[in-house]
């Protein structure tokens, strides 16, 4: 799915970030902060997109390889920089961070027409002369996926 993205009013705004060497487009309304330098400690046995643990805001937050998580296989992000997801309007719910290469910029365009089904990976757009890949970062909160869902094969 290659569209153009539309600028008309109403759009979705969208961070875009870059991890291993791929550029990806996550809801705005998903991103609570972005962080650099973020210290992540390795849970044994963990699979490769599981990175470990870190401390943020004085919670736990599990950080996740985005690259490795969208794509599959070995984690590929260099980790300098981790985009922590979490509903603003729910204070209390868990929040889960997303290691990355770089965050690029802030984007307003319509995202691709996929029913809300579920997946991680909603489509592909051309944003600058770039295919970026679209992703529904909601469902990292899901209870399924707040239950150790992200670690599943």
């Amino acid at each position: 799915m290659d569209e153009k993205p539309q600028t008309a009013q109403g759009d979705r705004r969208w961070l875009l970030v870059r991890a291993g060497g791929a550029a990806y487009a996550l809801p705005a309304r998903d991103v609570r902060f972005v962080v650099r330098g973020l210290v992540c400690h390795p849970v044994p046995g963990a699979r490769p997109r599981l990175l470990g643990l870190a401390q943020y805001g004085g919670e736990p937050l599990a950080v996740l390889d985005l690259h490795a998580l969208a794509e599959g296989g070995a984690a590929q992000t260099s980790q300098r920089v981790t985009v922590v997801l979490g509903r603003r309007s729910e204070r209390r719910a868990p929040a889960v961070g997303l290691a990355v290469d770089a965050a690029l910029r802030v984007a307003e365009f319509s995202g691709p027409q996929s029913p809300d089904d579920g997946r991680l990976i909603q489509g592909a757009l051309s944003v600058d002369d770039e295919t970026v890949t679209v992703l529904d970062t909601s469902v990292l909160m899901a209870d399924r996926w707040r239950a150790g869902g992200w670690d599943d094969d």
